[in-house]
Parts: structure tokens; C-alpha cells; sequence
């Protein structure tokens, strides 16, 4: 089921940060940037520049600077500094990472050194979102990039069967510790374990996630300009705009967790 891999990476990385995960994972996002959701896919059409004619300027950014992490709720376990074996081959030396992952298809997502870029004025793009709406110049599935969250470095991983046990340690700078092993400035070195199913090692200045503004529509009141959230609120249409993988309706799509589980099980039946 390897065409369900960018739906588990994108619905477990959204549902515990709240942004959009970029995928690929290395794939670049901007500020203005319109387009539409294939199967959880940002399908690029154009800017709001180059559609619309609508300017707008970056909000200032504070210095601040942020980590994201998400485990799958819980679902990958980090061990620092450990001395457990990886499948009773390589042992974690001082200062590397030992990752489990309990379930198939598990996701470790981290990102350090993050700012996050918004449009100044929001309030004036939207009001021509919605003149454009009204029009028929702007389509109900149509989105624009609202938000961009910029990272420093960046590391993601997926497991391809339960219980997978990963190794890992910093290429060039073995003195960091902690989670910061996991977004280390000098690179991350694969040291042995299982293979991952996605695997990116701390690369750098990347966009790994985002947020996006669509138009809401709205059965008893005027359509409204906002973020599209994952839950339908109580009057909206039964159309909504947003594809399954945003929203989190997979409808006669879906699968399950447990769908991998028995993958597994098969396969260790086959090899047993």
C-alpha cells in the first residue's frame, strides 16, 4: 500500500502540529502561492501576482524561533544516548538516537530553527477572495498559501513495518544531545536498524509546513474567507473544499491502521 504512504505522513503530521505538511517533504512552499489539493497534493497553479493582480507584502517576523515535533501521538519512542542494540546488530553509541516505532506506517517529524512568514493585510486578500468568489473568478476548491513556516533543519521518517528500530547519529558535530540530535547543524548519518519507508535527515532550509485560506461556503449566510479547517462547522454545504487528505475524510478511500498490521503479519508468516 505504498500509494497510502503520503496520506499517513500528511494526516498524522497535521493532526498533531495543525499546519499542512509539505510533500514531499523537501518540496518548497511560498507566500501567494494558489493552487488546489490532489489526494493531499498542493497542485501549484499560480501566485495571487501572477492570477490576480493582488500585491502583497510579508508581515515582519519576529526573531523568535521554534522546534516542531510530532511522534504519531506517542508512536515513536526516542531513546538519547542509548546503549540498546538494533536488531541485535549495531548498539546506539554515546551521543546517537534510537528510534522505535510501535506501528507500521509510524511518523517522526522534527524541525528546529522554525519562523513562520505571513501576508500582511490578510484582510485585504481576502476581501478580493471573496469579490473573486462572488465572480466566479475564484473556484470553491481553490486555496492560497496564507503562512510558511520556514526550518532551519529538518528530519522526517516513517517506518515501513511495526516495531522498526532505527539508529542514528550526527555526522559532523557528535557533541549535540537530546532531541537536537534529530536536526543536528553538521547532518544525520543512517547507523543501522531497519529501512525507512520516507526518510529525510536533518536537511536544511526547507518549508516543511504551511497553512492555507480558501472560501467557506455557507448555506444560510454569506460564503466567508478563512483557514480550512478539518471539521465541518454545522451549516456548511455538503460540498466542502477541501480533499480528503486536509479535511481527514478519506470516505471510500479510507483505510486503517490495522490494514498495515496485517501486512505485517502476512509478511512475517511468509518469512517464518
Amino acid at each position: 500500500m505504498a500509494r497510502a504512504r503520503h496520506r499517513q505522513y500528511i494526516r498524522k503530521v497535521r493532526a498533531d502540529l495543525g499546519m499542512e505538511p509539505a510533500w514531499p517533504p523537501a518540496s518548497h512552499r511560498r507566500l501567494g502561492d494558489v493552487g488546489v489539493f490532489r489526494k493531499g497534493h498542493f497542485e501549484r497553479k499560480g501566485t495571487l501576482e501572477s492570477l490576480y493582480g493582488i500585491g502583497f507584502a510579508p508581515r515582519p517576523i519576529p526573531h523568535n524561533r521554534a522546534s516542531y515535533h510530532s511522534d504519531s501521538t506517542g508512536n515513536v519512542q526516542v531513546h538519547l544516548d542509548t546503549g540498546l542494540g538494533v536488531d541485535a546488530g549495531p548498539v546506539a553509541a554515546d551521543g546517537s538516537v534510537l528510534l522505535e516505532f510501535a506501528r507500521a506506517r509510524s511518523v517522526l517529524f522534527h524541525a528546529t530553527g522554525c519562523r513562520t512568514e505571513e501576508i500582511e493585510g490578510i484582510e485585504t486578500v481576502e476581501s478580493r477572495m471573496l469579490d473573486l468568489h462572488r465572480a466566479g473568478g475564484w473556484p470553491d476548491d481553490q486555496v492560497v498559501i496564507t503562512e510558511v513556516t520556514h526550518a532551519a533543519f529538518t528530519t522526517v521518517l516513517m517506518s515501513r513495518r511495526r516495531r522498526d528500530r532505527i539508529a542514528l547519529r550526527a555526522a559532523a558535530d557528535p557533541g549535540v544531545t537530546g532531541l537536537d540530535m534529530l536536526a543536528a547543524s553538521g547532518g544525520l548519518q543512517w547507523a543501522g536498524g531497519s529501512t525507512a519507508g520516507i526518510q529525510l535527515l536533518s536537511e536544511g532550509d526547507l518549508t516543511p509546513l504551511y497553512r492555507v485560506r480558501g472560501v467557506i461556503p455557507h448555506w444560510f449566510k454569506e460564503a466567508e474567507a478563512g483557514f480550512l479547517g478539518g471539521t465541518k462547522d454545522e451549516d456548511a454545504v455538503e460540498k466542502w473544499v477541501v480533499d480528503e487528505v486536509s479535511s481527514e475524510s478519506f470516505e471510500d478511500e479510507d483505510f486503517e491502521e490495522d490494514d498495515f498490521e496485517d501486512e505485517d503479519e502476512e509478511e512475517d508468516a511468509d518469512g517464518a
